[in-house]
């Protein structure tokens, strides 16, 4: 529940500059990470383009293996259910950036919030609104402050502490995926995890951002050349109870639904950046979330508040 939504992102359309006209579109769709993957490069060569974007999608599976809760054998089930483990340099990395994350959001993002989501997920299941003291007890395993980073090792301070991955590892994956295509001798590019993107060489890309409210309207268009785009959102993941909307980004700080943005979209240099950001300010709201990102080097962002109010932060429009 602290993953992004799925933004509808439409790629519109593309520049290239003129030495490049020459070159060849090659993509593939596939499903990782409960998402839609989409590659898409241009080459001078098929075969060369189509072994790149296999290698980027063999990267993408690799860091779900890695990653996913719903994988017994994957590194955060096993420190999940350990409480303590030996992890790779990998999750040690990633791990120390999303603490980097809830550190400056305040914790308004914190991977540690994963008690609390399983506790909506099971009162989605029941039909049935948790109590308040239910939240405040599942709420109490919350606090990125309490992971312990040693040397190969880490380790919760608190028994039923349990980690998930889900608002920053797409955007993960995708930089990792760019960087096999990149090695593979690919120059231009994009990968897209279920609104998760990054586009990388000489082509400017219009992509259209979707009215979180209108499904065939845009609130703007951005034009993107080797930056990334994230966004988080109410309306493509949700449920109800109690005649109540539940929002799948869960505020690590109430143990609550998020419910002071519609939805939250970041431009930044790398896809983890884009994915964390963007789920910290959808949780911040429009003006906790627009300081934060003013603070930020090289990020941009456009924050839509619960009444469709528009929050831009200062040079968000040099992407439009």
């Amino acid at each position: 529940m602290i993953q992004n939504g799925f933004l509808v992102f439409v790629i519109l359309t593309f520049l290239f500059s003129g030495c490049q006209k020459n070159l060849t579109e090659y993509s593939d769709i596939r499903i990782f990470m409960g998402t839609t993957v989409i590659i898409k490069v241009y080459s001078k060569d098929n075969n060369t383009a189509g072994k790149s974007v296999a290698s980027a999608f063999d990267e993408i599976k690799r860091i779900e293996d890695i990653f996913s809760i719903y994988r017994n054998n994957s590194e955060i089930s096993i420190l999940n259910k350990k409480g303590s483990a030996e992890v790779s340099d990998e999750v040690r990395e990633l791990i120390g950036r999303s603490k980097y994350f809830s550190e400056i959001s305040e914790g308004a993002f914190d991977i540690t919030v994963l008690p609390v989501i399983e506790l909506w997920r099971n009162a989605k299941k029941k039909e049935k609104m948790p109590t308040q003291a239910e939240i405040e007890n599942a709420n109490k395993f919350t606090d990125y402050r309490n992971i312990i980073i040693n040397e190969g090792k880490v380790s919760f301070l608190k028994k039923g502490m349990k980690a998930d991955f889900g608002g920053i590892a797409k955007g993960y994956a995708v930089d990792r995926a760019v960087n096999i295509l990149k090695k593979s001798g690919i120059k231009i590019g994009m990968v897209n995890a279920g609104g998760n993107i990054r586009c990388f060489g000489g082509k400017i890309w219009f992509i259209a951002l979707q009215n979180p409210r209108e499904k065939k309207d845009f609130v703007t268009i951005l034009k993107l050349k080797n930056k990334s785009v994230a966004t988080s959102g109410d309306y493509e993941r949700f449920f109800s109870l109690d005649k109540k909307k539940i929002s799948h980004i869960i505020n690590p700080i109430t143990g609550f639904s998020a419910e002071d943005s519609i939805s939250s979209t970041i431009v930044t240099d790398t896809a983890t950046d884009a994915d964390a950001l963007s789920t910290a300010t959808f949780v911040l709201g429009a003006e906790k979330g627009i300081k934060l990102i003013e603070k930020y080097k090289n990020a941009e962002c456009l924050i839509i508040d619960k009444e469709r109010k528009i929050y831009k932060s200062p040079r968000f429009s040099e992407y439009e």
